[in-house]
């Protein structure tokens, strides 16, 4: 076993011989050569220059090739342009004039008056929508009060229980009943029928 010890320790003795003479010459050349390293010539066609790129929205002239002018001209300085303010907040409005948000879909909507009365003699309505919650007509009655349409409500039996029939008018005939209906929908509210009272 000592003789492998031996063995390993020339062979080793060997290897760090070669490295240590051999293979600086390698990477550092032979120095007996004739051989001269230059530099590669720099390309004076080339343009070196350090160019800034602009890139909030100003546009500016390309810069003329040195070559072609006549004086050197002095770039103008590059002014820094603040960002502009972002609001992030809402602006404050004081406590007397901010009111509180009303969810209407959840609030009694007052009844409409029950009992229309002739206008010149005319018994003709725009019957929107018959419904069998008083609540629901009630709602109704009131988006159509707040886009200024005269609007009643007329409770009446059915076959299956009571009815609340929302209805426009009256008017004093069926033209203006037609034209009623007419303002109606193009006012968003579709389907109503024309008939008398």
């Amino acid at each position: 076993m000592d003789r492998q010890l031996a063995q390993r320790m020339v062979g080793a003795a060997c290897l760090l011989a070669v490295l240590v003479l051999v293979v600086p010459a390698i990477l550092d050349g032979n120095p007996d050569s004739d051989a001269i390293i230059t530099r590669p010539a720099v390309d004076d066609s080339l343009d070196l220059r350090t160019h800034t790129i602009r890139l909030d929205g100003e546009e500016r002239e390309p810069p003329v090739p040195t070559r072609l002018q006549a004086s050197p001209v002095p770039e103008p300085a590059l002014t820094k342009v603040p960002p502009k303010p972002v609001a992030t907040t809402p602006p404050v409005v004081p406590e007397t004039v901010r009111e509180p948000v009303r969810d209407l879909s959840r609030e009694p909507v007052a009844p409409a008056e029950t009992a229309p009365t002739r206008v010149n003699g005319g018994d003709w309505i725009v019957q929107l929508g018959s419904f069998s919650q008083r609540a629901n007509a009630d709602r109704l009655a009131a988006d159509l009060k707040r886009k200024g349409f005269s609007v009643f409500i007329q409770s009446g039996g059915g076959t299956s229980g009571n009815f609340f029939r929302v209805r426009a008018g009256p008017v004093a005939d069926r033209p203006a009943a037609e034209a009623l209906a007419r303002r109606l929908t193009a006012a968003g509210f579709k389907g109503g029928r024309v008939g008398r009272q």
